[in-house]
Protein backbone atom coordinates (compact mmCIF):
# COMPACT_ATOMS: atom_id res chain seq x y z
CA UNK A 1 0.00 0.00 0.00
CA UNK A 2 1.49 3.77 -0.70
CA UNK A 3 2.00 5.87 1.89
CA UNK A 4 0.69 9.77 1.36
CA UNK A 5 3.96 11.15 0.37
CA UNK A 6 4.70 8.00 -2.23
CA UNK A 7 1.03 8.78 -3.63
CA UNK A 8 2.12 13.10 -3.79
CA UNK A 9 5.59 12.00 -5.56
CA UNK A 10 4.23 9.89 -7.88
CA UNK A 11 1.25 12.78 -8.77
CA UNK A 12 3.53 16.03 -8.54
CA UNK A 13 4.27 18.25 -11.99
CA UNK A 14 7.48 19.22 -10.74
CA UNK A 15 10.06 16.78 -9.24
CA UNK A 16 12.82 17.91 -6.35
CA UNK A 17 16.32 17.04 -6.83
CA UNK A 18 15.63 14.44 -4.63
CA UNK A 19 13.07 12.50 -6.31
CA UNK A 20 14.79 12.75 -9.74
CA UNK A 21 17.68 10.99 -7.81
CA UNK A 22 15.12 8.40 -6.54
CA UNK A 23 13.78 7.90 -9.62
CA UNK A 24 17.25 7.78 -12.30
CA UNK A 25 18.67 6.00 -9.34
CA UNK A 26 21.59 8.52 -9.36
CA UNK A 27 23.14 10.59 -6.43
CA UNK A 28 21.30 13.78 -5.32
CA UNK A 29 24.21 15.94 -6.28
CA UNK A 30 24.06 14.31 -9.74
CA UNK A 31 20.34 15.29 -9.70
CA UNK A 32 20.84 19.20 -8.94
CA UNK A 33 23.03 19.13 -11.76
CA UNK A 34 20.58 17.30 -14.51
CA UNK A 35 17.85 19.36 -13.83
CA UNK A 36 20.50 22.67 -13.94
CA UNK A 37 21.38 21.14 -17.73
CA UNK A 38 17.66 20.41 -18.36
CA UNK A 39 16.52 24.02 -16.70
CA UNK A 40 18.86 25.74 -19.34
CA UNK A 41 17.55 23.79 -22.26
CA UNK A 42 13.97 25.19 -21.42
CA UNK A 43 15.11 28.23 -20.97
CA UNK A 44 16.40 28.46 -24.08
CA UNK A 45 13.22 27.40 -25.73
CA UNK A 46 11.59 30.31 -23.55
CA UNK A 47 9.99 28.28 -21.02
CA UNK A 48 9.95 29.66 -17.42
CA UNK A 49 12.25 27.04 -15.14
CA UNK A 50 12.38 26.72 -11.26
CA UNK A 51 15.97 26.43 -10.09
CA UNK A 52 16.14 22.90 -8.29
CA UNK A 53 12.87 21.64 -9.91
CA UNK A 54 12.04 19.60 -13.06
CA UNK A 55 9.36 18.93 -15.21
CA UNK A 56 8.60 15.34 -14.42
CA UNK A 57 7.33 14.77 -18.16
CA UNK A 58 10.25 16.56 -19.20
CA UNK A 59 12.80 14.80 -17.02
CA UNK A 60 11.25 11.27 -18.45
CA UNK A 61 11.60 12.51 -22.02
CA UNK A 62 15.10 13.71 -21.77
CA UNK A 63 16.26 10.97 -20.04
CA UNK A 64 14.24 7.49 -20.98
CA UNK A 65 12.78 8.86 -24.49
CA UNK A 66 9.05 8.58 -23.04
CA UNK A 67 6.77 11.40 -23.91
CA UNK A 68 3.53 11.22 -22.52
CA UNK A 69 1.45 9.40 -25.24
CA UNK A 70 3.94 6.78 -25.38
CA UNK A 71 3.80 5.97 -21.52
CA UNK A 72 -0.03 6.07 -21.53
CA UNK A 73 0.30 2.94 -24.69
CA UNK A 74 2.85 1.47 -22.23
CA UNK A 75 0.09 1.64 -19.18
CA UNK A 76 -2.39 0.29 -21.23
CA UNK A 77 -4.17 3.90 -20.89
CA UNK A 78 -4.75 4.34 -25.36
Amino acid sequence: MKSEKDELMSESVFLTALEAAQLLHISTSHAYKVIHRLNQELKAQGFLTIAGRISREYLLQRTAGKTPEKEAQQDGCL
